[in-house]
């Protein structure tokens, strides 16, 4: 609970952030339904633990995509390229004028997707439309100079990044940290990732876990273009330092990361989705990027949209599933409206190796069918050399008519629920624990309009935070709405989440989570990467 030196700072944010007051509570828990259900997928392995837990004596599994093996804690030969160290004012401009020589994206910010500013003598109704918002990005320095918002300009809302920092450093001085605060009708979440500190505002139906990953994920895409050490040596030798220059043309990628986080199932899965297909065909495809690879290529990976369609790899390295997530709305931004210009950047993947850069080289091959294809290396100066790659790639695909068979599988063979034959079913996800892959259908209906999708994945979120709740974990979660009924199931190897008609009865439903259960496990080799390129 806040004590009275708080009332002013929590009181003031509150009239900053709506018309309506609150109070900063204690998180409150709610009990749940369980019941066990005795199938499961994959019996034979147990999940390993959180990543900060992972032993790494020994070797990944040659089947694995996604565990985090990061190469700074491996030891091994991989360099990756490093910003150079700064110790004056003059050493930081030098610093901005190097990243600027690399031709990420366009100089101008894209703000065309926020709010106009109003004029001056209206600010009345810009505060309407702003306070009508009902989720609110910010990001702001420890010194309480302002990075980023998702709507609106920072300019706007300095006093606001004011009351923000006040309320940290509120807490702070009594040697505790703040992180979440909650009202009436909103919740705001706080999160430190020093030299950045990210704040979420979002209505109370949202779940402050979910909130807190979101805010990860946009603290990660800032690490991605300018990497941990930087950001770190930069506010060292200025703490008062303006990050937005470095940031010009960025914000788009911004915008693109939170639409992920709010749209994609994979970012509430924690995994992602591999393309359904033939093995035989995907073998096919690994085996060209395997054969056509250079010495200096570390990663290359080939996406339908963001699905993996196929992925090669060095024996000693993975990405992790938010690492991937990032290079997904890197190359969908990049590459929106068709481009197919040969573009080169430096990024950094926080989970591979936060203190340095790898260089992508992303390109379009497909317009038809949105297929994309990842070239990475760890050296600057390959840029050529992956331009030449790619062309060998496609050569190879187009001379085996590969690309035309992919593009052919991929504009007939639509995946429904309907698929399994099994009456009430509407959706569902299934999620392998042991790979972090998931097994998610398209979506028919009655969820064809984007607004039915919307609230249905509302749904899904209510319910993974009930199994996951860190207060009180269940086996299974029942919701019962009058549009439909969700279970969810988490088991040691895999998590299942299925959406039947309301008509549908329990013992039915649950029933029939099993036949699902064996009819993945039937088409395991369709849905997942069971083995991927390793050389």
């Amino acid at each position: 609970p806040a004590t009275r030196d708080h009332t002013t700072c929590i009181t003031a944010m509150m009239e900053s952030m709506s018309p309506g007051g609150g109070n900063y509570n204690r998180a409150s828990t709610s009990g749940s339904l369980s019941s066990p259900i005795s199938t499961s997928l994959h019996g034979g392995s147990s999940p390993r633990g959180s990543d900060d837990n992972i032993s790494r004596s020994s070797e990944p599994e040659p089947g694995a995509l996604l565990e985090p093996y990061p190469a700074r804690d491996m030891g091994l030969n991989l360099k990756l390229e490093q910003p150079e160290a700064s110790e004056s004012d003059g050493e930081v401009q030098e610093e901005e004028e190097e990243l600027r020589k690399v031709e990420r994206t366009p100089t101008a910010i894209d703000l065309s997707a926020l709010p106009e500013a109003p004029p001056d003598n209206d600010d009345q109704e810009y505060s309407v439309s702003w306070y009508q918002t009902k989720k609110h990005i910010f990001v702001f320095s420890e010194a309480g100079k302002p990075i980023y918002s998702r709507y609106g300009q920072e300019e706007h809302i300095v006093s606001l990044y004011g009351v923000m920092q006040a309320l940290l450093a509120c807490v702070q001085d009594q040697d505790d940290d703040l992180q979440c605060i909650r009202t009436a009708d909103h919740v705001f979440v706080f999160l430190c990732r020093s030299p950045l500190i990210l704040v979420g505002v979002s209505p109370y139906e949202g779940s402050e876990e979910l909130l807190s990953r979101q805010l990860t994920y946009l603290a990660k895409q800032t690490v991605f273009f300018l990497t941990q050490s930087h950001l770190t040596r930069v506010f060292k030798n200025r703490h008062n330092y303006d990050l937005r220059r470095q940031l010009g043309g960025l914000p788009k990628f911004f915008n693109g990361i939170l639409d992920f986080t709010e749209q994609e199932i994979s970012f509430l899965m924690g995994a992602v989705q591999c393309l359904p297909m033939p093995t035989t065909l995907r073998t096919e495809i690994t085996n060209v990027l395997l054969s056509n690879r250079t010495p200096e290529l570390v990663f290359a990976i080939l996406l339908h949209e963001n699905q993996i369609v196929a992925a090669v790899r060095p024996k000693q390295y993975i990405l992790t599933a938010q690492d991937l997530h990032l290079l997904m709305n890197y190359v969908k931004t990049e590459l929106s409206g068709g481009q197919h210009g040969e573009k080169w950047a430096p990024c950094c993947l926080p989970d591979f190796n936060d203190g340095g850069f790898l260089y992508i080289h992303p390109s379009l091959l497909s317009d038809t069918v949105n297929l994309s294809l990842i070239l990475l290396t760890n050296e600057k100066e390959q840029h050529i050399n992956m331009i030449e790659c790619k062309q060998r790639i496609v050569s190879h695909f187009q001379e085996h008519r590969i690309l035309a068979k992919l593009e052919a599988h991929i504009t007939r063979s639509r995946f429904l629920a309907s698929d399994t034959k099994l009456p009430h079913l509407l959706h569902f996800i299934y999620k392998s624990k042991s790979s972090k892959q998931l097994v998610v259908p398209d979506f028919g209906p009655p969820y064809n309009l984007p607004e039915e999708r919307h609230r249905l994945f509302r749904e899904y979120c209510g319910v993974y935070d009930k199994l996951h709740n860190s207060y009180h974990k269940s086996v299974v979660y029942i919701n019962d709405t009058s549009s439909e009924v969700v279970i969810g199931y988490t088991s040691n190897n895999s998590e299942i989440y299925c959406t039947f008609l309301p008509s549908c009865t329990r013992p039915v439903a649950l029933n029939n989570i099993d036949k699902i259960l064996r009819w993945i496990r039937k088409e395991e080799s369709r849905f997942f990467i069971i083995h991927t390129g390793v050389y």
